[in-house]
C-alpha cells in the first residue's frame, strides 16, 4: 500500500526569524508544525537536510549590508550557527552608530 500522508501539508505556524551562518544573517519566516517551539522545528525529522524561509533578507556579516531577497529561500540545516525569534518591532539591521558612540 501506497504512503500518501503527507506530514508538511496543512496548517502552519508562521514564525519570525533571525538565522546566522558563518558569513549571512538571514531574517524571514519559517512555519512551523502548530504550537510547536522553534526547538522542535529544528530537531524534527520530518525537517531533515532544509529548512525553508520565505520573505528572506540575506545580509552579508559582519557589516549586516542587504546582499539579497527572495520569497523562498532553502537553507541547509548544516549550515545554521544560530536561529532566534525574531522579536516585533527588533530592528533588522543592528544600529551600528549607537554601538560606536557607547563608551
Amino acid at each position: 500500500m501506497e504512503n500518501t500522508s503527507k506530514p508538511m501539508q496543512g496548517r502552519r505556524d508562521k514564525l519570525e526569524v533571525i538565522i546566522y551562518t558563518q558569513t549571512h544573517k538571514i531574517v524571514g519566516t519559517v512555519h512551523t508544525m502548530p504550537a510547536s517551539r522553534l526547538v522542535d522545528f529544528m530537531n524534527s525529522k520530518v525537517v531533515e537536510l532544509f529548512i525553508v524561509v520565505t520573505g528572506a533578507s540575506v545580509y552579508t556579516l559582519p557589516e549586516e549590508k542587504l546582499l539579497q531577497t527572495a520569497d523562498f529561500l532553502a537553507l541547509n540545516k548544516k549550515g545554521i550557527m544560530m536561529v532566534l525569534p525574531k522579536p516585533p518591532g527588533t530592528p533588522i539591521i543592528a544600529d551600528v552608530q549607537s554601538k560606536d558612540t557607547a563608551h
